[in-house]
């Protein structure tokens, strides 16, 4: 069983604004995409969806700031160590987002009743959610509520069915929904032969999402960073430091290495640091911020040939930082639904209710369900 949990406005809560602009409303935004802001803003009818240009007539100014994630890794580290007490599979997802894999029912229970405790002593706003994949877990976390969030693997397909497309950040919508499709579910039901000749490569990618399956498995071990060093002087056939242009087989080769071991983690990286020991003199140390953060070994190449001096070099090391899900590990953050409540009207309850059993109780008989 996966878990999904998610914090609101994690970014804002932690968010340390200059001295001049305390007396505000705040959006915040990363990679040009609003990522936060002032919860007072939804009565006014922002939202996650909306655009930071947006022009809002309020009692006080309404500033927008980029962020960067890794600089709010610190401010989440408390919340994933307390999740680590109850399982080593942890997968970073985002600063305010990860998800957690169970095998033993009683901890995947006490985790849930502690997390929301947890959530109440901090005064935070949050959300989770369980099933068979991470897609699952997270679509239950932000359409579902109360224990209709674990969702059992048998369940799956009708949970999914449930569930409207546009919860799916898709470049493919409005072409899907021409065709009829509403729901995720319906997208496993359409031929791949006729998906195929719609939207060719991505076909099998839709029919994935459909079925509730993760496009990039669960992985427990996360790299916050990725090195590389040489050592010029114990090189066969040199002995000795080496100038820039004897380097580049060797950057070329260890650049290769670095864009390999990011890609295996469906990782890029934002920032690249240099530090170089010279043949004479202290360490040299520079760095590099990437517009666009990558898993590009030229890219990383071409960096550190900027950086490196035109003196022989003794050691080399470079780290690769800023790290980030790439493309191919998200579909979106949608951790903040287009309705501002979960589906109940949307969606039929998934069970019958009958007598209001205690939460122990309720919950022990949906792991009964997960488990068994």
């Amino acid at each position: 069983m996966i878990v999904y949990c998610g914090l609101r406005h994690f970014y804002i809560r932690h968010f340390q604004p200059p001295a001049e602009a305390q007396d505000a409303y705040f959006i915040l935004t990363h990679k040009r995409k609003v990522w936060d802001f002032s919860p007072e803003l939804k009565d006014h009818g922002f939202s996650i969806h909306s655009s930071s240009q947006r022009v809002l007539q309020l009692d006080k100014p309404v500033l927008t700031f980029a962020i960067e994630l890794a600089d709010f890794l610190p401010a989440a580290h408390g919340w994933h160590e307390f999740s680590r007490q109850y399982t080593d599979e942890l997968e970073v997802e985002y600063p305010h987002a990860w998800y957690l894999r169970f095998a033993q029912p009683a901890i995947f229970q006490q985790f849930l009743l502690d997390f929301g405790e947890k959530l109440r002593q901090e005064n935070c706003e949050g959300i989770w959610g369980a099933g068979q994949s991470k897609l699952v877990a997270k679509l239950a976390a932000h359409n579902l509520s109360g224990w209709e969030r674990v969702v059992p693997a048998e369940q799956t397909a009708s949970f999914l069915q449930r569930i409207p497309l546009h919860r799916l950040p898709l470049d493919e919508l409005d072409a899907l929904e021409k065709l009829g499709v509403k729901t995720v579910g319906q997208l496993a039901e359409i031929p791949l032969a006729e998906l195929g000749s719609q939207f060719g490569p991505r076909a099998q990618i839709l029919q994935q999402l459909g079925r509730g399956e993760d496009l990039v498995p669960f992985q427990a071990q996360q790299i916050q960073k990725c090195s590389w060093s040489l050592d010029c002087t114990t090189l066969e056939g040199f002995l000795r430091p080496l100038l820039p242009h004897e380097l580049r087989p060797y950057l070329q080769r260890g650049m290769e290495e670095l864009a390999a071991a990011l890609r295996e983690q469906h990782k890029v990286a934002g920032q690249l640091q240099l530090t170089a020991q010279l043949a004479q003199g202290p360490p040299l140390e520079k760095s590099r911020l990437f517009k666009e953060a990558s898993a590009d070994a030229g890219l990383f190449l071409r960096a550190v040939e900027s950086l490196l001096p035109a003196e022989p070099l003794a050691q080399l090391t470079v780290v690769l930082s800023r790290l980030e899900p790439s493309a191919a590990a998200q579909l979106s953050m949608f951790w903040e639904p287009q309705a501002p409540r979960p589906l109940e009207e949307e969606l039929a309850p998934l069970t019958q209710r009958g007598v209001e059993l205690p939460r122990r109780e309720r919950l022990l008989l949906l792991w009964r369900e997960c488990f068994t």
